[in-house]
């Protein structure tokens, strides 16, 4: 045995090592372990993808946090993750599905942008968009080929929902367009950069030609329609920009401008998932739709309809 060996106080090439009460296994033992190839255990170790330590320069693995890591992995499989834009009607859908279910839905909503860059880094099974192709004024999966590897990815239609300004019960501002947020007497709440939402509104504004330094508020942000629906209610602003449900709950006026296309995006490896497929099983249920027919705002006439693969 060397002296750095015996400095390090064991030697890789024993089959269990025992510090501290812990057995620590070898890349080779981790693999058979595993039942993977050992150039496997090498990659995921490349990416940090696996606990391990590092002993007299060599990679090392405590079985007691590979056991763990086996665990969260394994519940992780069991439950979907979403991650994207901010929306009512798919929180009673996930809301609905997680009562019926053994597995769960975690819902994220960090806006359409990060939603995709989440899906793209592995970070979620699933990320649900509303992104407008500004230059074919439409609502298509073209944001697929520009935010992902687009042959890598499906996407699901959910529904089709109403954009546009909410404002106090009676309209008290007369506000009743765009340029009337550029009024000196109007305050206005924006959505959160990477929204889809205020992704819409911007176009908007660009389409009329309208100066977004010259809305009070314009870069005053919440990060939901239901936080911008309460800004106006509580009176703390005049008028703020969201999908009509919200109005329709708070009791507020509200001036359509759009009707938009909300997606669900997701890899074509995930697509065959059992869990995944349980959960898209839904959409196909006449029971399911029937709960959620009624919300207010909502056009369900493609839901679960594959509009891109």
């Amino acid at each position: 045995m060397s002296k750095k060996e015996v400095r390090d106080g064991f030697t890789i090439s024993y089959k269990l090592h025992i510090i501290r009460g812990m057995e620590i296994l070898s890349a080779k033992e981790l693999s058979r372990y595993l039942k993977i190839n050992e150039k496997k255990v090498y990659k995921l170790v490349q990416e940090a993808k696996i606990p391990h330590i590092k002993i007299g320069g060599k990679v090392a693995f405590t079985k007691e946090l590979i056991d763990r890591w086996i665990l969260e992995n394994t519940e992780i499989k069991r439950h979907i993750l979403i991650a994207g834009s901010d929306d009512e009607l798919l929180r009673r859908i996930i809301d609905i599905y997680n009562s019926e279910s053994p597995s769960k839905i975690f819902y994220a909503p960090v806006g359409s942008i990060n939603g995709l860059k989440l899906l793209e880094e592995k970070g979620a099974s699933m990320s649900c968009v509303h992104i407008l192709d500004i230059e074919k004024r439409d609502y298509n999966p073209s944001y697929v080929a520009r935010y992902l590897k687009a042959e890598d990815y499906m996407v699901i239609r959910l529904f089709s929902r109403q954009q546009g300004i909410y404002v106090k019960k009676g309209n008290p501002k007369r506000i009743y367009n765009l340029k009337d947020l550029t009024r000196p007497d109007v305050m206005f709440v924006n959505r959160n950069k990477g929204s889809g939402t205020r992704l819409l509104f911007d176009f908007l504004l660009n389409e009329e030609g309208i100066n977004r330094n010259h809305i009070q508020g314009y870069h005053n942000e919440v990060e939901s329609h239901l936080l911008s629906g309460l800004s106006v209610l509580k009176g703390e602003v005049d008028a703020a920009f969201g999908i009509s449900y919200i109005a329709h709950v708070l009791n507020l006026d509200f001036i359509f401008l759009m009707n938009e296309k909300f997606d669900m995006v997701i890899p074509k490896d995930n697509y065959f998932n059992q869990t995944i497929k349980d959960f898209l099983c839904l959409f196909e249920q006449s029971r399911f739709i029937n709960k959620v027919k009624d919300f207010a705002g909502y056009t369900l006439e493609e839901m679960g309809s594959i509009v891109y693969q």
